[in-house]
């Protein structure tokens, strides 16, 4: 349910850099760790965009991995052969690991956001013009 919310302020910000031009297509990154649900946030921008200049815009999605990184060494764990477990078991499976420095101190450090990068606004001509947020 916290996708209501979370679109909402989205779609806020979307506006907010539009300033004043319709949105064609939004782009979007979501962590693996973010417990945010793409379809759940399709539906509420459908319903909360209605009349605004962003209804009708594509939602385009991209999912970040989740990254660990050992706390004594701060090398980066590599949690590849384990991309397609849920974060959890990810998660498991990497401290029982550990790092290549022999220590099993590693923290999440990436992989826990949801972050609009761009957005496309119709251009006066038709075209389109890409705005950068980060």
């Amino acid at each position: 349910m916290h996708e209501a919310s979370i679109t909402e302020a989205m779609l806020n910000l979307a506006l907010e850099y539009a300033k004043g031009q319709r949105i064609s297509d939004v782009y979007l990154q979501v962590g693996r760790m973010s417990f945010v649900v793409p379809e759940c946030v399709e539906f509420y921008f459908e319903h909360l965009s209605k009349g605004s200049l962003a209804e009708g815009a594509t939602l385009h999605f991209e999912t970040v991995p989740l990254e660990m990184t050992c706390t004594d060494c701060g090398r980066q764990a590599d949690l590849s052969e384990w991309a397609d477990e849920q974060p959890r078991a990810i998660m498991i499976e990497a401290l029982a690991r550990g790092c290549q420095c022999g220590s099993n101190k590693l923290r999440v450090t990436g992989g826990t956001g949801f972050h609009m990068v761009s957005l496309e606004v119709e251009a006066e001509s038709n075209g389109k013009e890409k705005e950068n947020e980060q």
